[in-house]
């Protein structure tokens, strides 16, 4: 009887959930009425540094996709002028997907918030994860943008923030008096695929064709060696003796150092930005560090970009030695990331934007001139940073040398334009402080070392 009993039960829960209707998809917006409008209002934040223009809302009858009106917002310049509603449900725990229509006349940056109860507005990781937020690339024209309502169980959206309380929608760095259109903005059931696409990278040098630094890393670490450390004093003696040894060989051969402030040489840029996630950290990845003394260099989302004017150097000129020197502000080895004590890799990944040292950050990298993907990450076609490394290896210590010959070719064969690059590791070292451009002491600034040979 008891297991009689068991198996009605067990049929009836399975009939019931069967019956269970799908959960439907939710239209938030689709500003048809007056009341959809004026439940929007300008975000007004406490902080003095925090305040932006106010941006007009209206009612349109342009660039509706979803009955015959849509949402303008006019702004009046500003960097993160925001509006916000309070008008939504308090639960959105059914549905898994947030989209909304957006049009726009140029290449922009627009986001969408949700604020929990218990979420909050301060910078950093620990803050960010507490609100919920997507930020999308947008093309003149109409946009949908998409987000995972749930992308992870630490962060919002999640139960243990609280009940759902505000939606916000704003534009990146808007300019004065332009206007966007939001319409259709709703929640559906179904779940976002968001895989990314799989990168390769071509190593030159090598006959490597890897998926990222620390592949590489995983690849050669069998390789590694302890480092001895060592002296600028002993980069300055090592370039000599390979000069005098070069000479022999190539008596036309002539040498170079590129450092900024020595014998004249202007020619270094380099600017720390952060693309560290989550999304919600939006102020933090619109910071541009590009006069610092020194900065953080470590994995891609956290390092700088640095140039060199290498335009001295003949075109076609045979590259006969080159080295990449950075040195190290602080000594800063721990357990995790030791560069003496365990296998590390570094790589130097060519950026393929003309980017302006002091207006580079996570979205953009120059002026109204915007990465296709956060931090640069785009790799199809016309990429933002060019899918091959060009130098590799590991650090060692406070003096760091990277093989650079490949590097200097490349910008100087007539068919790479030369926009710069990123250097960044596997995370098994981390310069948590090394020395920029603007470094006091000249000897300290990064610098390469050139020996070639003219045409």
């Amino acid at each position: 009887m008891p297991r009689l009993l068991s198996s009605l039960l067990a049929g009836l829960y399975a009939v019931t959930a069967a019956a269970a209707p799908p959960v439907s998809d939710k239209v938030l917006f689709d500003f048809e009425q007056p009341k959809d409008i004026d439940v929007w209002s300008n975000l007004v934040l406490p902080e003095p540094k925090w305040k932006e223009p106010p941006v007009r809302i209206e009612a349109s009858e342009r660039n509706a996709t979803s009955g015959r009106k849509s949402l303008k917002l006019t702004f009046d310049g500003g960097e993160w002028p925001t509006v916000i509603t309070t008008a939504i449900p308090d639960d959105w725990s059914a549905y898994h997907t947030f989209r909304a229509d957006v049009t726009v006349d140029r290449e922009c940056v627009v986001g969408f918030t949700v604020m929990q109860e218990k979420s909050n507005r301060g910078p950093g990781y620990d803050n960010g994860v507490t609100r919920w937020c997507k930020t999308a690339f947008l093309k003149p024209g109409k946009n949908t943008v998409a987000g995972n309502l749930q992308p992870n169980d630490w962060s919002a959206i999640g139960p243990k923030f609280g009940k759902v309380v505000s939606l916000e929608a704003f534009l990146y760095d808007a300019h004065k008096g332009e206007s966007i259109y939001l319409d259709n903005i709703r929640l559906s059931a179904e779940k976002l695929n968001e895989k990314p696409i799989a990168t390769k990278f071509t190593v030159l040098g090598t006959d490597l064709v890897v998926e990222s630094v620390q592949d590489l890393g995983k690849r050669l670490a069998k390789d590694w060696k302890k480092p001895v450390e060592r002296t600028l004093a002993d980069v300055d003696a090592d370039f000599a003796a390979a000069f005098e040894t070069a000479r022999k060989d190539h008596p036309k051969a002539a040498k170079a150092v590129f450092r900024d402030g020595e014998a004249g040489y202007a020619g270094w840029r380099d600017a720390y930005w952060s693309s560290h996630g989550p999304d919600g950290i939006t102020r933090d990845r619109a910071e541009n560090r590009g006069t610092s003394e020194t900065h953080e260099v470590f994995m891609r989302h956290r390092s700088p970009l640095m140039r060199v004017d290498l335009s001295s150097i003949p075109q076609g000129a045979s590259i006969l030695y080159a080295k990449l020197v950075i040195v190290r502000a602080r000594k800063n080895y721990s357990k995790d990331h030791n560069p003496t004590e365990k296998p590390n890799m570094w790589v130097v990944e060519p950026c393929n934007r003309p980017w302006v040292e002091a207006e580079v950050n996570a979205y953009r990298y120059a002026k109204d001139k915007y990465w296709k993907e956060i931090g640069g990450r785009y790799y199809g076609d016309d990429p933002d940073f060019m899918p091959v490394y060009l130098a590799h290896g590991p650090s060692q210590g406070v003096i760091n040398e990277w093989d650079f010959v490949h590097a200097v070719q490349w910008w100087t064969d007539g068919k790479h334009a030369n926009h710069g690059f990123m250097l960044h590791g596997d995370s098994h070292d981390w310069l948590g402080s090394a020395w920029s451009r603007e470094a006091k002491d000249v000897k300290n600034r990064p610098a390469v070392y050139v020996i070639y040979e003219p045409r």
